[in-house]
């Protein structure tokens, strides 16, 4: 493993850089034919978008006079050094998007008033010059404004005042101080992102407006975070303060556990214990810092079946823990983390597989500079259409009553925490290049669900319409479908033949739900040829369900009515690896003496019940819950899957694998027997 080191780290290296990458191409593609009429000489307004002028890449020293008409002005890569006046005299109103990137232009050939003149101007891109002071035109329809990589040292308060619609301020790579930004941020009411890495801040910027979504501010000098300072930011969903000077007396307890935030990023400081955290939080990066304790109480105070962490992935690798640090009962609190990266090689290695892989998705978003332009033109006026992204359309939390009008090349559509009746076929009829559709906490019915507005996305993969009113499994859905989420509804009935061909779907959620024993049958689940998991917890089962896919492996129950399990009832499902059982009404009798001796199950939580002896499970079975049942006693002659005189000191393949066991909540006293020891000797965590 040793030679792959050294290029495996500038691999990553060159991702995590592209990650943070604060530059996108405006240049549009190719296009055919001459100029229209109306266009400065220097430059090309095609005759299809005569709009716009591309004066970009050709080496000018100044800028060129504009001409009536024009909304777009593309001049970045020259080497322009002035502006002159009288250059914008003609579209003082009308010009909308201005962008000036890699140019050499300085304050001082600035001609005064020039800028003050574009009253309408929406965007504004003036990186990579040689700016001491910001820039800011007076138009109140300023919406986007950047002025990366030059050398602004101070940011005036006041000169953002009646800026009510810029939802983004990008401010990288500057020499800004936290004094130079004291109060230049309290006039954007609907600010979403501010980003201020790569300056000289001692810490994080004060007077953000409460509407902010997005902060960044890596690359600083930022020692501590004040105490309550997220909660002046309710919207506030990705933190990164990662390359700082961090360290543990400079974060209050709980600075960072607030409901709102979906990634943190706190990697490269000096941190030397991980952070209370939100259990809602989905992305936490801690990597090179001096962490030298996994503690889990970081992430959960208690963990119940409906409290724990919703975190998916996890850095920590180039602290002072490994794969032994993280205790043995976090899989509980942990239960839907998919990586967690501790610094091993192979892990790294996987990890940039998979960050490979999301760069190769991400460049395959690339669009046609037409269908860019006119997805960022039909952008529904109750959404968001990031420029960055153009091919998402955020439409959540806007109190929406009905879905609005969804543009041509949406692939990422997001209407959660609405009050949306109707899934209408006419709002979506242009949306058929749908990839993920999120319809989450509205309220949404069985009958308005209008006929067939979901098979005609044939490229859906991903549709979330968990806490709606739905009465029925939606039909007919798209055959590339591969997760389905529909937990928390009203649902009652699958209809007979709903997953046939489906063979992509490997996730059905219906937790929660009012589906019943004749509801869950053969029938109702056929299609499901390459299902892996598959929830059905807090329903109103009393009998294990029928008709699974061979190829189930996550198999949840919690929360039912069930009794007993048919003798053999895993022997068709041998992929089946995590079972949960949890608060059911499973007694000894109703428990085969075999039926859990499966070599594939893994993980077996049956919490909750009314057993009163340990089933026999397999010598594979690694996670065991029991607490809360009726068991009295328990001993290695009855519950070791090998007789325990021929299990010996050495590890080998036939020594049991539990190492998690849960009996706390029975009548059981310790001390562990013995032999239980002598059978397990693996265990690492046993709760009495």
């Amino acid at each position: 493993m040793f030679p792959l080191r050294v290029p495996l780290l500038a691999v990553l290296v060159s991702v995590a850089l592209s990650q943070y990458n604060d530059y996108y191409d405006y240049q549009p593609n190719f296009m055919q034919g001459p100029s229209g009429p109306n266009c400065n000489q220097e430059c090309d307004c095609p005759i299809n978008f005569p709009t716009a002028m591309y004066c970009d890449s050709r080496k000018l020293k100044f800028v060129p006079v504009v001409p009536t008409g024009i909304k777009y002005l593309y001049l970045q890569n020259n080497q322009i050094e002035e502006i002159k006046a009288g250059v914008f005299d003609n579209v003082t109103d009308g010009l909308r998007w201005l962008v000036l990137d890699y140019n050499q232009i300085t304050n001082a050939k600035i001609a005064k008033g020039t800028l003050d003149k574009l009253t309408g101007l929406e965007k504004l891109f003036f990186s990579y010059n040689n700016l001491t002071e910001p820039v800011v035109p007076p138009s109140k329809s300023l919406d986007e404004l950047k002025l990366m990589h030059n050398m602004l040292s101070k940011f005036p308060s006041g000169l953002l005042t009646d800026k009510e619609n810029l939802t983004s301020i990008n401010l990288q790579h500057n020499q800004l101080t936290s004094d130079a930004i004291g109060g230049a941020f309290k006039g954007p009411k609907k600010l979403l992102s501010l980003d201020v890495s790569h300056n000289k801040l001692k810490k994080l910027p004060a007077g953000v407006p409460s509407s902010l979504e997005i902060l960044y501010a890596d690359y600083n000098e930022i020692d501590s975070v004040g105490a309550g300072y997220l909660n002046k930011m309710p919207s506030l969903q990705y933190l990164r303060i990662s390359n700082n000077k961090l360290v543990d007396s400079g974060l209050p307890s709980g600075v960072f556990n607030v409901t709102s935030l979906v990634e943190l990023d706190l990697s490269f400081n000096k941190l030397k214990s991980i952070p209370e955290i939100n259990e809602r939080l989905e992305q936490l990066y801690l990597q090179a810092n001096e962490i030298n304790k996994f503690d889990l109480a970081s992430f959960c105070k208690y963990v119940t079946p409906v409290n724990y962490s919703h975190l998916r992935h996890l850095r920590l690798d180039a602290n002072n823990i490994t794969q032994s640090s993280m205790p043995y009962d976090s899989s509980n609190c942990l239960r839907q983390l998919s990586d967690v990266i501790l610094g091993s090689e192979m892990a790294l290695l996987l990890s940039l597989l998979c960050t490979l892989c999301l760069v190769g998705q991400v460049l395959g978003q690339d669009m046609p500079y037409e269908e860019y332009m006119a997805q960022i033109q039909a952008c529904p006026k109750e959404c968001r259409c990031p420029t960055n992204f153009p091919r998402a359309v955020y439409c959540d939390n806007k109190g929406l009553k009905s879905i609005p009008k969804i543009p041509t090349h949406t692939w990422y559509l997001y209407l959660q925490n609405n009050l949306i009746e109707v899934l209408s076929a006419d709002a979506l009829r242009n949306a058929t290049q749908l990839r993920w559709l999120n319809l989450n906490r509205n309220k949404i019915s069985s009958e308005g669900v209008e006929e067939g507005v979901l098979s005609t996305m044939s490229q859906l993969a991903h549709l979330y319409m968990d806490d709606n009113l739905l009465s029925s499994v939606p039909s007919p859905l798209p055959a590339s479908l591969e997760h389905l989420l529909l937990s928390r509804n009203r649902i009652s009935k699958i209809p007979a033949g709903v997953f046939l061909g489906l063979d992509k779907l490997n996730l059905l959620d219906l937790q929660g739900n009012k589906l019943m024993d004749e509801d869950v049958t053969e029938v109702s689940l056929k299609g499901l040829n390459n299902l892996v998991q598959i929830n059905l917890a807090k329903n109103q089962l009393s009998s294990m369900p029928l008709g699974l896919p061979p190829t189930t492996t996550q198999l949840f129950l919690d929360g039912n009515n069930i009794d007993k399990i048919p003798a053999g009832y895993f022997k068709r499902l041998p992929k089946m690896a995590f079972l949960r059982l949890n608060h059911n009404k499973l007694g000894s009798s109703g428990v085969p003496k075999n039926v859990f001796n499966v070599s594939s199950i893994l993980d077996l939580q049956l919490s909750h019940n009314l057993l009163t002896e340990v089933p026999l499970i397999s010598s594979g079975l690694e996670h065991l819950h029991l607490d809360h049942n009726n068991i009295k006693s328990v001993s290695g002659t009855n519950v070791c899957p090998v007789a325990v005189d021929t299990v010996d000191d050495s590890i080998n393949e036939s020594v049991p694998r539990l190492r998690y066991l849960r009996l706390d909540g029975n009548e059981i006293k310790p001390p562990i027997p013995r032999d239980v020891i002598l059978c397990f000797r693996l265990l690492r965590s046993i709760v009495i």
